[in-house]
C-alpha cells in the first residue's frame, strides 16, 4: 500500500458487517468513504469461497483509495440452528417434538436442529427459544438417551419460521466447544487470506480464545490476526476479566446475551464489559441493533440514536452494524447516520469542563516506558494546548496506549506496516498512516508535520507531540517524548 491520507472523522470508530445489500467493490468503496473502518464477514452465512473472494476486493478497494481498511472474520461457532424443512409457522399452545440432526426425519410436528449434544443438555421445565426469543416452547417431555433424545415442547409464543433460524437453550448448559473444527478450517483459511481480526462466538472463558491463538499463530505471513472475544453468555460474564484478559479485543454482542439472560440485564452488563476492557486496555466494541430499524427505514428511531450515543459516553472504542448494512436496504445511510451522531456526541464531551479522564489501566510490569509515555504525552499535550499527537511505530501496542489516553486531539500513528496500520482501524481517535521505511526521527517528522498541515489539522505556529515507540519486543527500546512547532514552511517544523 502506498503511503495515503489520514483518517478523518469522529474519533469512535465503526465495524460494518458485509452482506448481500453490500458486497461489491463500489458498494464497498462507498461504506468506507461513509466511515467504515473494519469490514465484518459474518462466516455463519454464505461459503467460504464467497468470503475469501470478497476479502480479495477489499484489499483492491484499499489499495485504490490509499487508506488501511481492517477485515473481522467473524468465526459461526457453536451456533444452533433449525435444520431441514420448517413450517412457516408455529401456533401458540401448539405441541412440537424437537429433534437433533441424528433423526434425519421429515415427520409433521417434528423440528429438528442442526447441531448434536444439544438435547441431551435438556431438562423438563427447560425453555427453548427461536430467532432470538421471538418464538419460544417449553420442554414438557424428554424421551430416549445418547444421540436419540425427542423433546416435547409447548410453543408458549408463536410466530413466523425461517430456514436456519437460530435457537437458545438458555436453561441449559450443553457442552459445546466456543471453536468448533467448521471454525478452525475457517480461521485457518482466513489467516492465510489476510484477515486482520478473528472473532470467537460464545467463547466461555480465555481458554476458548488461548487455543484458537494457538492454532493460528503458523498461518500468518506476517502479523497474526488480532482475536475478538465475543461475549455473549452467561459463563463468558462470569470469567469476564479472563475473557478479556486472552482477547486482543472486545465485543458486547447484545443479540445473544439478550436472550441467554434477562433482558433487562443487559444494560448494566454493557456498562461492566466495556469497563472491563478499558481498564485492560482493550479495544472494545458494542454491536447489535444499533440502528435496526434503518434496515428498512431511511432514519433510525430516537431510542436508537440515543443508544448509539450512550455506547459512546461509556467509553466503547467502536459501534457495529450487522443487518442494518448486510441485509438493509440504507447501508450507506446507516453508516453515515452513525458518524453523524458520534459527531454530535463527540462534540457536547468536548464542551464538557475538563479532559476526559481515562480508566485506569492495569499494565503490564514487564512495560513501564511506553505507558508513562503516552500518559505523558496526554499531559504536554493539554498544557501546551498542542493540535495533534504524532506518533511512529512498528508496534500495536503504542497505538493502543495513546488510544486509551483518550486524547480529544487527532492522533496520527505512522508505521511502514500496513497489517499494523489496519488493526489501528479498532482503536478510538488514532489515525493510522502507512509510509515507506522511515530511517531517521528527522524523517518521521518532515513526514508527520506534511500530513498534518495537509490535513488542515496543524498550522504555523501550532505545537505537536510526538511520540516514537520502538516496540516492547525490542532488546534495547528507544522509546521517545517531545514537542515540536510547526513552522512557516510548508510540511516544516522547528
Amino acid at each position: 500500500m502506498s503511503i495515503g491520507a489520514s483518517i478523518g472523522g469522529p474519533r469512535t470508530r465503526f465495524v460494518v458487517t458485509l452482506g448481500p445489500a453490500c458486497e461489491s467493490a463500489e458498494q464497498i468503496g462507498r461504506l468506507v468513504e461513509a466511515g467504515a473502518g473494519v469490514l465484518r464477514l459474518n462466516l455463519s452465512h454464505g461459503s467460504l469461497e464467497s468470503h475469501l473472494s470478497t476479502v480479495a476486493t477489499i484489499r483492491q478497494v484499499e489499495e485504490a483509495r490509499g487508506v488501511p481498511i481492517a477485515i473481522m472474520a467473524d468465526l459461526p461457532g457453536p451456533k444452533i440452528r433449525l435444520a431441514g424443512v420448517v413450517p412457516e409457522h408455529l401456533e401458540t399452545g401448539a405441541s412440537l417434538t424437537m429433534v437433533g440432526p441424528e433423526e434425519g426425519v421429515d415427520e409433521a410436528g417434528l423440528l429438528s436442529i442442526d447441531v448434536r449434544g444439544v438435547l441431551q443438555a435438556v431438562e423438563i421445565g427447560h425453555r427453548i427459544l427461536i430467532d432470538d426469543g421471538n418464538i419460544r416452547l417449553l420442554v414438557v417431555a424428554v424421551e430416549g438417551r445418547g444421540d436419540r433424545v425427542r423433546v416435547g415442547c409447548v410453543v408458549t409464543s408463536g410466530g413466523a419460521l425461517r430456514p436456519r433460524n437460530g435457537v437458545n437453550v438458555p436453561d441449559s448448559d450443553p457442552d459445546l466447544p466456543a471453536v468448533t473444527d467448521r471454525d478452525l478450517d475457517f480461521a485457518h483459511a482466513m489467516t492465510r487470506a489476510g484477515a486482520d481480526f478473528l472473532a470467537v462466538s460464545f467463547c466461555r472463558d480465555g481458554d476458548d480464545l488461548r487455543r484458537l491463538r494457538s492454532e493460528v499463530s503458523g498461518d500468518a505471513a506476517g502479523f497474526a490476526p488480532g482475536i475478538v472475544a465475543k461475549v455473549e453468555r452467561p459463563a463468558a460474564v462470569a470469567n469476564l476479566m479472563d475473557v478479556v484478559a486472552a482477547s486482543d479485543a472486545v465485543l458486547v454482542a447484545r443479540g445473544d446475551l439478550g436472550v441467554e439472560m434477562d433482558i433487562a440485564e443487559v444494560p448494566v452488563v454493557q456498562k461492566r464489559i466495556v469497563a472491563a476492557a478499558r481498564s485492560a486496555g482493550r479495544p472494545v466494541i458494542v454491536a447489535t441493533q444499533m440502528l435496526q430499524s434503518m434496515i428498512e427505514a431511511a432514519s433510525p428511531t430516537r431510542a436508537e440514536a440515543t443508544d448509539v450515543a450512550n455506547a459512546i459516553f461509556d467509553g466503547a472504542d467502536a459501534l457495529m452494524l450487522s443487518g442494518e448494512t448486510a441485509i438493509g436496504r440504507h447501508p450507506v445511510l446507516a453508516v453515515e447516520m452513525l458518524r453523524r451522531i458520534a459527531d454530535s456526541t463527540e462534540s457536547w464531551m468536548d464542551e464538557r469542563e475538563g479532559p476526559e479522564v481515562p480508566s485506569p489501566i492495569l499494565l503490564e510490569a514487564s512495560d513501564p516506558w511506553m505507558p508513562a509515555i503516552a500518559r505523558g504525552a496526554r499531559r504536554i499535550a493539554a498544557d501546551l494546548k498542542a493540535v495533534a499527537v504524532l506518533a511512529w511505530t512498528r508496534d500495536e501496542h503504542t497505538a493502543c496506549l495513546l488510544s486509551h489516553e483518550r486524547f480529544r486531539i487527532p492522533v496520527f500513528v505512522f508505521t511502514d506496516e500496513p497489517v499494523l496500520a489496519r488493526k489501528m482501524r479498532l482503536l478510538r481517535g488514532v489515525r493510522p498512516v502507512v509510509t515507506p521505511a522511515i530511517t531517521s526521527r528527522d524523517e518521521f517528522l518532515r513526514i508527520a508535520t506534511r500530513i498534518a498541515t495537509a490535513d488542515g489539522i496543524a498550522r504555523a505556529g501550532d505545537a505537536c507531540v510526538f511520540v516514537h515507540g520502538s516496540g516492547r519486543n525490542e532488546e534495547r527500546p528507544t522509546d521517545a517524548i517531545g514537542v515540536i512547532r510547526i513552522d512557516d514552511a510548508p510540511g516544516g517544523a522547528s
